[in-house]
């Protein structure tokens, strides 16, 4: 069983996708309040955003608070909303790759490619190489790859992750999309039985991420789903 709420908060803590830069305590702090947003995505698409206003002016403009605040919008699928929450982010820290390979993501589901692609432009090589420590921005890179038809670079980066999982640890949740948005749902679905049984962090996040929503009518989604204990898909 996967546990939910807090605990599922940590791919986004660990990964980036909240892009917290500051150290373990005020990380866990800042996830903290994004939790209570987070949980009530799927229950209620306006009033949640409401409890930002009370923030302080410091919290305002953390990049924490934004980042979070930008992935909500993303997995709410309001695409315009999280590029320019994401764009505020990288305004007050321009260091964190993950916060242009969320606006890539954003850009992709709005197939809007080559603006994708230009947010990727702007990583440098070292931070979206496949790396055990860019498992986030490097499979994201290979996800907009597939998703723009650029099958044998999204291959590619599939294969350097191959490679990597022979001597280091690879979240196969993570790469498990590039697969899926390359019509190989087989690979696609064997990397989330195997991220399942390995306890991945990511798990959690199948129930909105939009780098999985081609594959939510696959019925071994809905399996997946429901031995996680996360709520159905719709």
């Amino acid at each position: 069983m996967f546990e939910t709420g807090k605990s599922g908060m940590h791919r986004l803590w660990f990964h980036c996708r909240g892009g917290c830069s500051g150290e373990a305590t005020r990380c866990s702090d800042c996830l903290n309040r994004a939790l209570t947003l987070f949980e009530s995505v799927e229950s209620d698409n306006t009033g949640h955003f409401d409890r930002f206003r009370g923030a302080s002016v410091s919290e305002v403009v953390s990049p924490d608070i934004v980042s979070n605040l930008a992935f909500v919008h993303l997995v709410m699928q309001q695409f315009d909303e999280s590029i320019a929450q994401y764009q505020k982010a990288l305004d007050l820290n321009p260091n964190v790759p993950a916060f242009r390979a969320m606006i890539a993501v954003a850009y992709t589901m709005k197939g809007m490619y080559p603006q994708a692609l230009a947010e990727y432009d702007q990583i440098a090589d070292q931070d979206k190489a496949v790396a055990p420590e860019n498992q986030l921005v490097a499979a994201t890179l290979g996800w907009v790859y597939a998703v723009s038809g650029r099958r044998t670079d999204a291959l590619k980066i599939a294969q350097e992750f191959r490679d990597l999982s022979s001597h280091a640890y690879v979240d196969s949740y993570q790469v498990g999309p590039i697969y899926g948005s390359l019509g190989d749902t087989e690979d696609a679905f064997q990397l989330l039985e195997r991220g399942y049984k390995q306890h991945s962090a990511s798990m959690p996040f199948l129930a909105v991420d939009p780098m999985w929503s081609g594959m939510r009518s696959d019925p071994r989604y809905a399996d997946l789903m429901r031995r996680m204990g996360l709520p159905q898909p719709n």
